[in-house]
């Protein structure tokens, strides 16, 4: 009987974030099972101990589990070999497993990786689920359709249902031993396509003129607002979390939090003058963002706070925003975002190449940055057809 065990950190398989499975592979006699233990990005692995570099959050505790599971894997391997246990005990069904326990083992497993957004997720998805305790492979159509009767129940919009089955779906595939079955996959929630708000040059003004208290925070929402349109749209918790002393030499250098993506971006005159009213006044360079991580909290912990802090933070804009609109007489509903969607529509009139525009605003993948395009479009395209329908009209 031939039997091994190897570790693998596998990149032909890649994850929507960059990143690749860590394998524990059982091969006997040229049957193959493989259980996924861990994921990371490939300058996180060490293929010299075949571990994860300790610079990589929360290493250790991710390599300990590894160990861990290593371990057990030899000891069952040793029992087969000499026969104290048959080798069908390494490739049998998987018992009976509820969603809770598998929700659990996601909460568990996001922790290790510290994936403290995703964690949050998966801690609400299991709060919603009423039945709590069937067995996963009894998930079936008429489960799903009902679990999503009860998130309508609860005012979800369709995006957000959708992303919740989605969710749920992945931990199927993880913890069922029939996986995603078509009967999953069939199921579809109509999703209304939002509409991508954006202003014109004219609005951008308006806001840029509008007269307001000097050191008031919204002042200083309004600025905020405005640097994101001139720092290409950047996401609006990047700029919340921006140091003075990332504003250097007329660029600014900064980690994107969604894609840990490094970004230098180059100061254009216009943004000049805001960067130099709040640098070096505050704790960050604007004065909303005052997390610190507290040394008494682990390192996942201390990121889940972070994360709520920074949504408190953008809630805080956001109202400022809306005031703002409101004193400008813009009718659209005004977020952080929108000046995302503005630097968008803006690049996109100038330049007339997606792999530009793409990289312009920190996609990850062509795909999505083209349906980004489309949706883009398409309020406008709409508008234009709406004045052709009417122009006749007097």
């Amino acid at each position: 009987m031939h039997i091994s065990l190897n570790l693998i950190y596998y990149v032909h398989k890649t994850y929507s974030d960059g990143s690749h499975p860590i394998l524990l592979q059982y091969t006997i006699n040229r049957k193959v099972k493989r259980k996924v233990l861990a994921r990371c990005h490939e300058k996180d692995w060490d293929p010299d101990t075949g571990r994860l570099r300790t610079t990589m959050p929360n290493a250790n505790a991710i390599n300990q589990y590894i160990d861990t599971e290593f371990q057990n894997a030899e000891r069952d391997l040793y029992e087969i070999r000499s026969g104290q246990k048959p080798r069908s005990e390494i490739f049998k069904s998987k018992p009976f497993i509820s969603i809770e326990k598998a929700l659990d083992r996601e909460l568990t497993r996001m922790q290790l990786e510290h994936k403290s957004g995703q964690y949050d997720k998966i801690l609400g998805l299991k709060r919603q689920i009423k039945d709590i305790n069937i067995d996963i492979r009894d998930i079936d159509r008429e489960w799903i359709l009902a679990l999503i009767d009860d998130f309508r129940e609860r005012r979800n919009i369709g995006s957000t249902i959708q992303k919740k089955v989605k969710l749920l779906r992945s931990v199927i595939a993880r913890y069922s031993e029939k996986g995603v079955t078509n009967e999953h996959r069939n199921i579809r929630i109509p999703v209304q396509n939002s509409i991508k708000v954006k202003l014109t040059r004219r609005e951008i003004h308006l806001i840029e003129n509008l007269q307001l208290p000097g050191n008031d925070l919204i002042t200083a929402a309004r600025d905020l607002f405005i640097l994101q349109i001139y720092l290409r749209g950047i996401r609006v918790g990047d700029i919340l979390q921006a140091y003075s002393s990332d504003f250097e030499n007329d660029r600014f250098f900064y980690y994107d939090d969604k894609t840990n993506k490094k970004f230098s971006l180059k100061i254009i005159d216009t943004a000049r003058p805001i960067i130099d009213r709040y640098k070096g006044k505050h704790q960050r360079l604007f004065p909303f963002f005052s997390w610190k991580p507290n040394e008494k909290l682990t390192a996942f912990e201390n990121e889940r706070r972070r994360l709520k802090h920074k949504e408190s933070c953008t809630t805080i804009v956001n109202k400022h925003l809306k005031v703002i609109a409101g004193m400008t007489g813009i009718t659209k509903p005004l977020s952080s975002h929108v000046a995302r969607h503005t630097f968008a529509r803006m690049a996109i009139d100038k330049i007339n190449n997606p792999m530009i525009t793409m990289e312009l605003l920190g996609h990850t993948s062509l795909a999505i940055h083209q349906q980004y395009l489309k949706d883009l479009r398409q309020e406008e395209i709409l508008d234009d057809a709406a004045d052709d329908i009417f122009s006749g009209i007097s």
